[in-house]
């Protein structure tokens, strides 16, 4: 029997309701919120929307306080990462440190969650997100003080690529107050952007912005992807606001040619239902359903809980269930050794004295076996760890001279004058380059002797602005 499941999204706009029993939704609503509540994901003021949360909940007479709960995209950040094969029990370390490197935030401002991906022997595929803590704990928060329990938690774009039934797909998806591009390739989110909109601005005025942020991702995408970028054939996605606008869809793609067509609903759609509205809640839904659905189709690999672990109840210890029958257990044994010892007084001295011997002796032997089996068991793990961490090391230092070459490099490249770097980001194959220059002739020059150098196989300047004061902030990616 299909599961029910109870689904909430809240944005800067409103509250969204979708309880479904497997794919087919039961009810729906949603509840607008009024300006300066949520902002860019944030909830601001949690007692006002915890409030209107409660109200939405008695009008639709929603029996369950059970919930499937969706956070924004924005701010969120996310990698694909490859470490070595590791022993189970070390890969949380191993991944928290190389988040440490990679995410370019530092670790107390956000929760980590990650799940490891089907790869080549040898190395451990992991697709990381780090969600703001500020953002879920305001959720989170709210949730509660609307008497909610949220036991999953998912991020918006996550969800939206759940829903794709394309292994390669770009999907859009435009609400009032932000927009999210995800680019899917081999059944993953491998790009994603999330940006927030200025809610009053209509769609036509939000199109030039949502195109550019297109054209980027696609851009970033293909230049690590030289082997298999995303090409005219791979089709685009529209939900939301986008959805029953097919009159602004060619704006997207501009001259080149794209197949278009709504975000699929794999759920049953009562004809009443707004199913692009509800597109964020059908992929929390779908979170349970690819779970317990017996030969359910995922096109999304990713499908972990990001419920941050210190929000998780900790199960109840088999202790408590068991006190009351170890307490008879107890009285019952203090009952048969007072009897038993009623006995034994009858008994000369001299057994009790050798009874006595014998246990001390048998207690001894007990307690010297159990140490040298915890020894060795200790002795185990501790080799085990030992080599792990020596393979561990041994990879990071076989890649510690490219890195090193690599970064000489991007420093001997400043030779042609008229660029500071800010930050660079190195993650195997691929480096992201950010600065400032004196001009746009400067970048040019900087990515033409990057290129000159044949250090890097691809070269391509992704983001280039004039900031105030005359100077360019600019974002080159390098390939190897």
């Amino acid at each position: 029997m299909a599961k029910e499941a109870t689904t909430i999204y809240i944005d800067d706009s409103a509250i969204w309701v979708l309880v479904a029993k497997g794919r087919q939704p039961q009810k729906w609503a949603s509840m607008a919120l009024e300006s300066g509540l949520v902002k860019a994901g944030v909830i601001l003021d949690e007692g006002a929307v915890a409030s209107k949360v409660r109200e939405l909940w008695q009008s639709q007479k929603i029996g369950t306080g059970r919930v499937i709960a969706g956070i924004s995209g924005i701010n969120c950040l996310y990698r694909l990462i490859t470490l070595p094969e590791l022993p189970k029990e070390l890969l949380p370390e191993a991944i928290k440190r190389e988040a440490g490197r990679v995410l370019g935030v530092p670790l107390e401002q956000v929760y980590l969650s990650w799940q490891t991906i089907p790869s080549l022997t040898g190395e451990t595929l992991v697709y990381l997100a780090a969600s703001p803590r500020n953002t879920v704990d305001g959720l989170i928060s709210t949730l509660r003080k609307a008497g909610l329990n949220p036991h999953i938690m998912d991020l918006k774009p996550l969800a939206l690529a759940r829903t794709s039934t394309e292994p390669r797909a770009i999907i859009i998806d435009v609400e009032p107050a932000s927009f999210d591009i995800v680019i899917m390739a081999e059944k993953i989110p491998q790009v994603i952007r999330s940006v927030p909109l200025t809610q009053e601005a209509l769609l036509e005025e939000k199109i030039a912005l949502i195109r550019e942020e297109l054209n980027r991702a696609i851009t970033f995408y293909n230049s690590s992807h030289a082997d298999k970028p995303i090409g005219a054939d791979v089709p685009l996605l529209v939900g939301g606001e986008l959805a029953k606008r097919e009159d602004v869809w060619k704006l997207l793609v501009g001259r080149q040619p794209r197949p278009i067509q709504t975000l699929p609903v794999p759920v049953e759609t009562p004809e009443t239902f707004p199913s692009s509205q509800y597109i964020t809640n059908i992929g929390l839904v779908l979170k349970k359903v690819l779970g317990s659905e017996k030969g359910a189709v995922a096109y999304s690999l990713v499908n972990f809980n990001a419920l941050p672990e210190i929000y998780i109840p900790k199960p109840r210890p088999l202790s408590q269930f068991l006190l009351i029958p170890t307490i008879i257990v107890g009285i019952a044994a203090v009952v048969f050794a007072f009897n038993v010892n009623i006995r034994a007084q009858a008994h000369t001295a001299a057994l009790n004295a050798e009874l006595a011997a014998v246990n001390r002796v048998v207690i001894s032997r007990r307690a010297q076996a159990n140490e040298i089996a915890a020894l060795s068991k200790e002795l185990s793990s501790l080799e085990a760890t030992a080599n792990a961490f020596t393979t561990t090391l041994g990879s990071f230092t076989a890649g510690r001279d490219t890195i090193n070459s690599d970064l000489s490099q991007i420093n001997k490249s400043l030779s042609v004058g008229g660029v500071i770097l800010e930050n660079v980001t190195h993650n195997g194959n691929a480096v992201t380059v950010k600065g400032l220059a004196a001009g746009e002739d400067a970048v040019f020059s900087y990515a033409r002797d990057l290129r000159a150098s044949g250090r890097f196989a691809l070269v391509v300047i992704t983001e280039m602005a004039r900031q105030e004061g005359g100077k360019i902030s600019f974002t080159l990616a390098a390939t190897k």
